[in-house]
This record gives structure tokens, sequence and C-alpha cells, in this order.
């Protein structure tokens, strides 16, 4: 691994970088590559050789993205944002200067709730509403009943927090009609939109047509650099483009990034219905094994979470020492949580060469190994 110095024994993470660069198999996530790599394959990109000028402030190839997203969603326009949490707190500004009202339905396990150091609060000055908060998406019934003015009812498709867990097809426009009674805009939080299809058994754009402002990832499945953007009709982008100015997402180049997703959702969106029925096969194998539970129904996308008993770093040493004897990079990236271990199965490419036979022959070595190492 660059810059690491040889007379220095290496890290566990940079072990595990090092192995999984060569790994014959890799169960879960993808093969980590330099940052040199990346830039090469960035550099052979088709749309690196387009002919036109770096983009400045948003222009050129940052418009051909939008007109892509907005494309493949069929809504009237779309807005680049360098992250997602940017994205969100600019288009819920927009439908709360639009209502008058700072007072916003969500879940309180949404990534706004959780992971955003209260900037929701504290930098947007939103107030939270939970329609629910019980461990599931909220109800029509339930947003019927939030008392009121609400700017805006966020939905998030699939909800992480849960696993990865969507709501049917039934229950999300139900959700949505409920929001059309009451004049709310449904902004769908869909930063694994994409690979949301194959469960609903719809397109891109009849998920879209519910949410009155979707926004969606461009890193995640998608595979880019950075990313995302928020797809609405074109005087709420317009409102939103200048809520990006505000919170300083305006960036001189972006282009990098820019190809990123393009390369992305040329070479992706095409793959991730195989990835989701392969999400199935994993689930399949490793629910053979007694030490871990993955919710019942799970997976609904091509990424669940897992749960064992066993201490993540009994775990994670296991999976590593797996590795390097066998070359099969099996469910890695364990972490405590409520007193259980937890892992996130990321099923791709690399996934689709395990049977679940094999899933469960390599999980049953490191499970055995983890126990060794906890003994």
């Amino acid at each position: 691994m660059g810059g690491i110095d040889d007379d220095q024994p290496q890290t566990a993470s940079e072990r595990l970088w090092s192995a999984s660069r060569t790994a014959a198999r890799l169960l879960s996530n993808e093969r980590p590559v330099t940052a040199g790599e990346r830039l090469a394959a960035l550099a052979a990109s088709p749309h690196a050789a387009h002919e036109e000028a770096a983009d400045v402030y948003g222009d050129g190839i940052v418009e051909r993205l939008e007109a892509r997203i907005a494309e493949l969603l069929n809504k009237p326009a779309a807005l680049w944002f360098p992250s997602g949490t940017m994205a969100q707190q600019a288009i819920l500004q927009v439908w709360a200067a639009r209502s008058g009202s700072a007072r916003v339905a969500v879940h309180p396990l949404h990534h706004t709730q959780l992971q955003e150091e209260d900037a929701f609060a504290r930098l947007s000055g939103f107030e939270a509403v939970h329609p629910t908060t019980a461990r599931r998406h909220p109800t029509a019934d339930e947003l019927r009943a939030t008392a009121g003015p609400l700017a805006a009812a966020v939905l998030e498709l699939p909800m992480q927090e849960l696993g990865y867990v969507l709501p049917t097809w039934e229950e999300y426009t139900a959700f949505a009609e409920a929001a059309r009674e009451r004049s709310i805009p449904l902004h769908v939080d869909g930063a694994r939109i994409w690979e949301s299809r194959t469960r609903f058994a719809k397109t891109l754009p009849e998920i879209a047509a519910e949410a009155s402002s979707l926004y969606v990832s461009l890193y995640k499945g998608v595979g880019g650099l950075s990313g995302a953007a928020i797809a609405a009709s074109a005087d709420v982008v317009d409102d939103a483009r200048i809520w990006r100015t505000r919170y300083g997402g305006d960036l001189f180049r972006q282009f990098p990034a820019i190809i990123a997703a393009l390369d992305g959702l040329d070479a992706r969106l095409d793959r991730m219905d195989a990835w989701v029925r392969q999400a199935a096969v994993v689930a399949d194998g490793l629910r053979r094994l007694p030490e871990l539970h993955i919710e019942a129904g799970l997976p609904h996308i091509n990424e669940f979470w897992v749960s064992s008993e066993l201490p993540a770093g009994a775990l994670n040493a296991a999976v590593l020492e797996h590795l390097e004897t066998t070359g099969d990079r099996w469910l890695h990236g364990w972490w405590s949580a409520e007193g259980r271990s937890v892992a996130e199965a990321t099923i791709r490419d690399d996934a689709l060469a395990w049977t679940a036979e094999d899933v469960a022959a390599a999980g049953r070595a490191v499970l055995d190994r983890a126990r060794t190492l906890v003994a």
C-alpha cells in the first residue's frame, strides 16, 4: 500500500486493504483501487474525451449530468450537489420557504436526524415532526394524523437504519396520496432508489412520479467519487440552486466527480437487478449459519444488515485471517451496536460468483475462527 513505511508493521486496516487488492473472491463491496488507478480510469472515460471546456461553476459537463438524471427520472429538471447532506438541506429550505413552516415530517432514524451533527435544526432551523417512532416506515394514516402545518414529508427509500427496508408499492403510493391530500410536498430520500426498482417492479419514472422532489446519490451504488442530485420541477430546482449557493455548494470545478457519475450511470444501472437477485442468494447462505441473524423478509435491495452475538473485533480479525489464508474476503467491517455486532452486506459484481453454499462454507470457517479468538 503506497506511503506505508516498510519498516513498520501494517495495521489491520492496511492488511485488509492489501489483501483485498489481490483477493480471489470478494463477497461484499468492491476491490479497492489506488488514487492513481481511479484517476487513470477517469482519464480513459469517453466523457473525459468529450470536446468541451472544463466546467466552471456548474456549467458544461455538470449540466449534461443534470439533464441525464432528469431524463432518467422523467422530472423536468435536476441539480447537482457536492454532497447529499447539502442537497437535502437545500430542497427542504425550498419547501419551508414556500409553505411558511419549518416543520418537517421525518422519521427519527433518517440520515438528517442521526448523521448530520444536528444541522437539520442548528444550521437550517427545521423542526422535526415524527409521524411515527416505530422501527418501520410511517403510514399514510399516520401522516394524515400528524397535526399542524408541515413544510414537507420525507420518506427514505429504502430506510438504511432498518437494514435497507422498502415499503410495499401500495404503502408508498398511499403515503404519497396522503401528502397530496394535505398539499404537502413529498420529498423522497432516494440515495439508493436506483437499486429499489427490482422489488417495486416499477421504472424509475414511475417511482419518481409520486414524489414532489427526489434526492439521488451518485457515489453509492452508482460508484462515483462523490455527489448527489435533486430532481423536481424547474421552478423548484431554480430555488434549490439559490440554496446551493447559500450552503457553499457552487464549486469552481467539479468535472472529476461528474465524469465518475456519468461513467457509473452508464455502466451500473443495468447491473443492479442482478445485484439484487444475488443478494437473496447471499442471504440464503448467511441464514444457514445459526450465529447470524437477518431480519425476516430482507434483502429488499442489494444491501442488507447482518447481526451476530460474537464480538465485532473477533469477527473482523477472523475475516482478515481467512482472507490472508484463502484469498476469500467474506463479510467484513463489523461494528458494535446495541449489544450485538453488525455488518453491512453490499452485493455487487464481485459477489456474483458466490453460491449460497460458498457463502455458508466460508462463513462457517470465519465464525469458527472468531470463536477461537474469543476463547
